[in-house]
């Protein structure tokens, strides 16, 4: 019989769009969709956790300012001469005085109810300074508005007490050194007695003036609210921080599923031609029965042909990485189309531990079938059992080699001689052998097929196969020298499977085969043969 070659067809194929390796923004935002609820739930739990752990409401405080105008010093530069204080000195240093620990002693002593430790009154006053007019502005803080205007006033009083203390104790020095030069003089030293005394007289006067290098121009009356911002800037700042964490959240879920989720994405990793990307509908029994899966069969079917030209494929292995990912359904359903084009196709059940090929074509599995015949204990013509198309194509024919009873050594029986010898005598006898086969790494049954095979077709599941596993797969497939022919995606997407466009197919009038079609948006069905139901594989 002549090699695999269905009648040639125009064939759609999946291809990468332009730049779908990169990290476009689209990329990122299919990640965050992706993991959106990881995203909120990240999002959300750290605002809230934060307003959980702030569940007590900051106190409520009250500010109260008093405004004290404080002129320079004037301090003594030599025994008969004194100078000012610069004033922006004067202002700067009167503000430092009033934050330290000896103004706060001063200044408990001017409230109603002095705490112990008069220290602590420094956390509740804020000085600020204005240079240029001369003015200090005194803050009280408290709880209670009429204890913050007692502290502001505590404060000023404190200032202007002490600035007055320590300037008139500075002249008491400066007077009593005029005083002991005075007493020193010799009384016939009229005009030097003259000078100290002018001195002292000076200074006497500037000592009853220190009253009034500092004085209070507007006293705290009242408080007004202070508006505590701290719980809004807190919730702001984990609002950012908890939309950030959630980003990375997602990136790292994402980095770290290894799951193949897309058609490109699975041509890409693998480097082999996608030959179809079968649509989630095609698992269901009513998905089974519309066109879309039909159309993605047939592209399998077409793909075969023209992804590999120069092979002449008279056996094609089906496997995959693990169990259900869909082979036996793509194998049944290609072998349905392959013999739908007029083709003689032979499918074998080789998966002696589990076989599900009549279950999925909707028939009776045998007791006797490949197990027997592989120990001699049938015969070929007995086994094989033919399965109707629901198409009249002259040589069109599908035939099914049943696994039969699971015999104890399914490893050994598929490995023997009588395995090769009967692959080939099926080859010869039809256009293409299709060979269903246990998971490859569930178990090592179907190894020795490989090399048998023309090609090994390659199925993987979106968003249950792994990205180990199938690369562990073309490990083994490589290893076992099988020819790999390409990969089918099961489970896509119909809008990435068939970027979004289905042909809407109407049954012949007969009640089989494949009539007219049209271009359709968003998938709308027609109507095809009634096929056997699907699941699973």
């Amino acid at each position: 019989m002549s090699a695999f070659d269905p009648t040639p067809a125009p064939v759609e194929t999946w291809t990468a769009e332009p730049g779908a390796t990169g990290r476009d923004p689209r990329t990122y935002l299919r990640i965050l969709w992706r993991w959106k609820l990881l995203f909120l739930a990240v999002a959300v739990a750290v605002p809230v956790g934060v307003v959980l752990l702030r569940s007590d409401p900051p106190p409520v405080r009250y500010q109260s300012s008093t405004l004290l105008q404080v002129q320079s010093v004037t301090v003594d530069t030599s025994l008969f001469s004194t100078a000012a204080e610069p004033a922006p000195q004067s202002i700067q240093s009167a503000a430092r005085l009033i934050e330290t620990a000896g103004v706060a002693k001063v200044a408990a002593t001017f409230l109603r109810s002095p705490p112990r430790n008069p220290r602590a009154l420094l956390a509740q006053v804020k000085v600020t300074p204005d240079t240029e007019a001369g003015f200090i502005t005194i803050n009280g803080i408290d709880r209670q508005p009429e204890r913050a205007a007692d502290i502001a006033n505590a404060f000023a009083k404190a200032i202007v007490t002490t600035r007055e203390g320590n300037a008139v104790a500075k002249l008491n020095g400066t007077i009593s050194g005029v005083k002991d030069q005075l007493d020193r003089l010799a009384a016939t030293d009229e005009t030097g007695r003259q000078q100290l005394s002018d001195q002292l007289q000076r200074l006497r006067a500037l000592r009853a003036a220190q009253g009034s290098n500092a004085q209070v121009i507007d006293p705290a009356v009242g408080a007004s609210k202070i508006d505590d911002s701290t719980a809004r800037q807190t919730t702001i700042f984990s609002i950012i921080v908890g939309l950030l964490l959630a980003l990375g959240a997602a990136l790292i879920a994402e980095s770290m599923d290894r799951r193949i989720r897309t058609p490109t994405e699975l041509e890409e990793f693998t480097g082999l031609p996608l030959l179809s990307a079968i649509p989630v509908d095609a698992f269901t029994p009513k998905g089974l029965d519309g066109p879309l899966a039909a159309e993605a069969f047939h592209m399998l079917r077409g793909a075969l042909t023209y992804f590999n030209v120069d092979r002449r494929l008279s056996s094609v292995v089906v496997t995959s990485a693990s169990q259900q990912d869909g082979k036996t359904t793509v194998t049944t359903q290609l072998a349905l189309a392959v013999a739908r084009a007029g083709k003689r196709v032979i499918v074998v059940d080789a998966d002696l531990r589990k076989p599900q090929v009549c279950a999925r074509l909707g028939m009776v599995a045998p007791e006797v079938g490949l197990a027997a015949l592989l120990v001699d204990d049938a015969v070929l013509a007995d086994v094989l059992m033919e399965f109707p198309i629901d198409v009249e194509i002259e040589g069109g024919c599908l035939m099914i080699l049943p696994a039969g009873t699971p015999p104890p050594n399914p490893s050994e029986l598929l490995s023997s001689q009588n395995m090769r010898e009967l692959l080939t005598r099926l080859e010869e006898q039809c256009d293409l052998v299709l060979v269903d086969t246990a998971a490859v790494l569930a178990v090592s049954d179907a190894l020795p097929l490989l090399p048998a095979a023309s090609g090994v077709l390659i199925v993987a599941r979106m968003k249950r196969s792994t990205r180990d596993a199938v690369r562990r797969l073309q490990r083994v497939v490589a290893k076992a020298s099988g020819q790999l022919l390409g990969v089918v995606a099961t489970g896509a997407s119909v809008d990435r499977g068939l970027g979004g466009y289905t042909y809407e197919v109407y049954a012949a009038s007969n009640g089989g085969g494949r009539g007219l079609g049209r271009l359709t948006r968003g998938g709308r069905r027609g109507t095809r043969a009634v096929q056997p139901p699907a699941s699973r594989s």
